[in-house]
């Protein structure tokens, strides 16, 4: 099950400030914080300290601490040979290498007796890791942890995205990748366009993103990139990590009876022998075979995550869930009741038959 991460960017802020938003995530479940040092050029003695109350603060809620690093960050803090000292003394989990060092430097570290992690940039390519491996790496310390993109219309594709986050998963390894919340604006440099990992996500919800990467299955912490997060968006996100399945939030296109409105919060299965046109939820026919579902008289025309229920006219089908893989047209046996919001259409692609899932219903 994935886990809640939030980023921490200090420099601006006092130590109480910092610890009333580290207290905030951790009551919402938050295990995993990122920080970064790529920002830290001046005064970097007087911010060591700080970091290091701050990543003390997070370990006594048990919310481990990953900084990120480059190696000419590594050279200017005159951190060179004694990386893992200076994790150690920090308190940290990890260190993550937002730019490669040199492959045996990489392999040493790995090797370290402190077992602390060494993330590895997974929006890059695969070589890394490949080379690593032949080098015989410690696999059970090496993580990974994608990018995230302040600049608008640079964030990953989503075929880059799945194809490396494939490739990590593939070997066990640990993952990461940043969502960004709507109502933060902070990161490490002076630029507020969001912070996301995949650039379809700078702009929606961050309940959809959240969604998305736990429907894939291939990220283990799901990072909110940019700091300062409302609660109230918190809280429309935090529900995600507690679901067990995919849940779909759907509008109503009509004025729906109680009779819809318990067929739609039902438990629903996928039926395992898949048509190119439905998914069908085939329970809720025998649950409510008793009640009527009057036929109705509007639009049949129906296309990618409309929500259809069977009426009274199809008989044994009656109450039967479908959900609409493309467009095509419903006869007057079957009503059009919701539609799957434009954000979660594409979770459509990552439920299978035989899989749970739920609806959740959106009342203005």
């Amino acid at each position: 099950m994935p886990q809640l991460g939030f980023s921490i960017y200090p420099e601006k802020y006092s130590l109480e400030e910092i610890y009333d938003y580290i207290n905030l995530l951790h009551r919402y479940g938050a295990k995993r914080m990122f920080m970064s040092w790529l920002q830290n050029i001046d005064n970097q003695e007087k911010t060591f300290e700080k970091y290091q109350k701050i990543i003390h603060y997070a370990n006594l809620r048990e919310i481990s601490v990953v900084l990120d690093l480059s190696p000419s960050v590594i050279k200017s803090s005159g951190w060179e040979n004694q990386l893992i000292e200076i994790a150690k003394q920090l308190g940290l989990f990890g260190l993550r290498l937002d730019e490669a060092l040199p492959i045996e430097e990489i392999v040493k570290l790995t090797h370290n007796s402190y077992d602390i992690k060494i993330e590895l940039n997974m929006s890059t390519d695969k070589t890394l890791l490949t080379e690593l491996l032949a080098k015989k790496a410690n696999l059970s310390n090496i993580i990974a942890c994608h990018n995230f993109y302040p600049h608008e219309f640079t964030g990953l594709s989503l075929e880059y995205f799945l194809e490396m986050s494939q490739f990590y998963k593939s070997y066990e390894i640990k993952t990461a990748a940043f969502v960004s919340a709507q109502t933060a604006n902070e990161g490490p440099w002076p630029l507020s366009e969001g912070l996301p990992t995949l650039e379809k996500d700078r702009h929606l919800p961050l309940r959809s993103q959240i969604k998305f990467m736990k429907a894939i299955k291939w990220i283990d912490d799901i990072i909110i990139a940019n700091q300062f997060i409302s609660e109230t968006e918190l809280e429309t996100c935090v529900e995600v990590f507690k679901e067990n399945c995919i849940t779909f939030d759907i509008k109503p296109i009509v004025s729906l009876t109680t009779i819809e409105k318990q067929i739609i919060k039902f438990f629903h299965h996928y039926r395992g022998d898949r048509s190119d046109y439905v998914i069908r939820s085939t329970q809720p026919r025998l649950i409510f075979a008793d009640f009527s579902i009057p036929e109705r008289k509007n639009n049949k025309k129906v296309s990618r995550g409309s929500i259809i229920i069977d009426n009274d006219l199809y008989t044994r089908y009656k109450g039967e869930l479908q959900i609409a893989l493309t467009s095509f047209t419903i006869s007057e046996k079957a009503n059009l009741v919701a539609q799957i919001i434009p954000e979660d259409i594409l979770l459509l692609s990552y439920l299978d038959p035989w899989q749970e899932f739920r609806l959740h219903l959106l009342l203005d």
